[in-house]
């Protein structure tokens, strides 16, 4: 009988392994094809999983390959529905009235649940574990019509008319403090600075840094960007374009106050219609890399490592970066999941991407991808979402 259980055991043992380099031999495989078809003029170096891609400009000098150590992530897609869906929006003869059934700002994670704010001015709360409505929060949330939410020191805030309020687990308490932010998406916020920011496409972008106890405005040039996270080395700034072949950059910025100081002589743009973030001439950032060919979405830590969601070849993928090496490490969902102005909010148990399409709502949040311990989930608004 022993002897039956260890050639079991062996078997099994043999049959797992077999399944895992299975597994991993197709993710490399239809990486290397993706990109030998997608490079078929391209001959200055062989493809495979050693160097899938390499940028274009010396300047550069990235190189783009399959990592050895994947990471395990299941993915999954779902459809939620915005539960105040109106046809109206979608019959109606106005062009653009249908992005109204789309959020109206960027969802949030706020008690575990999904929080989303829809036209009517009214929340949709979705667990999520299950992603079943909570009612009940929705309910208690729902007391008047809101323009626009964020989540600050942890806290859910909106505005409703021209005032905004903090909502203190029973009811809205009027926020009184000074706070910039008003259709902006929050980028980060913590004890010192709440930071955001604007885009102008081709013509540039910039962010801002409010400092909390003084409401001074600091400002820099970013295009555009759409992640920012704190480490000893300061503020990382990431930030992508998809105009022409595309871009991204990391910035570092150290001591925001030694950035240029907003004024009210500033305009949004200078003559010459670019980015207010161009006028800043402290040298109080510091660029990381700059890429081209390459588009980073997000930029976010998972178990200890910081991992990038990248757009290379019209495909989008899980990357980490080390020096000049690019490494592949999850396919995601092995398709051209695109984005022009997506955000990442790092959570404590969760991150949350928010996805808008210019072709779907324009510039309303149309996905998110919500990243937990070993899962992602792509959730969809109203129908599946090609981009």
């Amino acid at each position: 009988m022993n002897k039956i259980l260890y050639v079991l055991f062996v078997f099994l043992l043999a049959f797992n392994c077999f399944g895992q380099g299975d597994s991993t031999s197709s993710f490399e495989t239809k990486f290397i094809k993706h990109f030998k078809e997608h490079y078929t003029n391209d001959s200055t170096f062989i493809i495979d999983k050693n160097l899938l891609f390499k940028t274009s400009f010396e300047s550069d000098n990235f190189t783009l390959s399959i990592s050895e150590e994947k990471i395990n992530f299941t993915t999954e897609t779902i459809v939620l529905k915005n539960p105040y869906y109106s046809e109206e929006y979608d019959e109606s003869d106005n062009d653009y009235d249908y992005i109204k059934n789309y959020p109206k700002s960027y969802s949030v994670i706020f008690e575990n649940n999904v929080v989303s704010l829809f036209e009517n001015g009214k929340f949709a709360c979705y667990d999520i574990i299950s992603f079943e409505r909570n009612i009940q929060l929705e309910n208690k949330l729902n007391l008047k019509k809101f323009k626009h939410h964020w989540i600050i020191d942890k806290k859910l805030m909106a505005q409703s008319g021209n005032s905004k309020f903090i909502w203190n687990n029973e009811e809205w308490i009027k926020f009184k403090e000074s706070n910039p932010l008003k259709k902006q998406t929050k980028l980060f916020d913590d004890s010192e600075f709440i930071v955001y920011s604007d885009c102008f496409g081709e013509w540039g972008g910039t962010i801002f840094f409010y400092e909390r106890s003084t409401s001074k405005i600091y400002f820099t040039e970013s295009t555009c960007a759409n992640t920012v996270i704190k480490s000893d080395k300061g503020y990382e700034i990431l930030a992508h374009l998809g105009h022409m072949i595309g871009s991204s950059e990391l910035k570092i910025v150290s001591d925001p106050r030694k950035l240029t100081l907003l004024k009210n002589k500033h305009k949004n743009r200078n003559k010459n219609e670019e980015a207010l973030g161009y006028s800043d001439k402290s040298s109080a950032s510091v660029k990381n890399f700059d890429l081209y060919d390459i588009q980073i979405f997000s930029l976010f830590h998972h178990n200890k490592q910081k991992l990038h969601i990248i757009n290379v070849a019209d495909l989008t993928f899980i990357a980490k970066i080390s020096n000049s090496q690019i490494e592949i490490v999850h396919p995601l969902f092995f398709n051209d999941l695109y984005t022009h102005n997506p955000v990442t909010t790092q959570y404590e148990d969760a991150t949350l991407v928010n996805l808008d399409f210019d072709g779907t709502a324009l510039e309303r949040e149309v996905s998110l991808l919500l990243i937990l311990k070993d899962k992602i989930v792509k959730i969809d608004w109203n129908e599946l979402q090609n981009n």
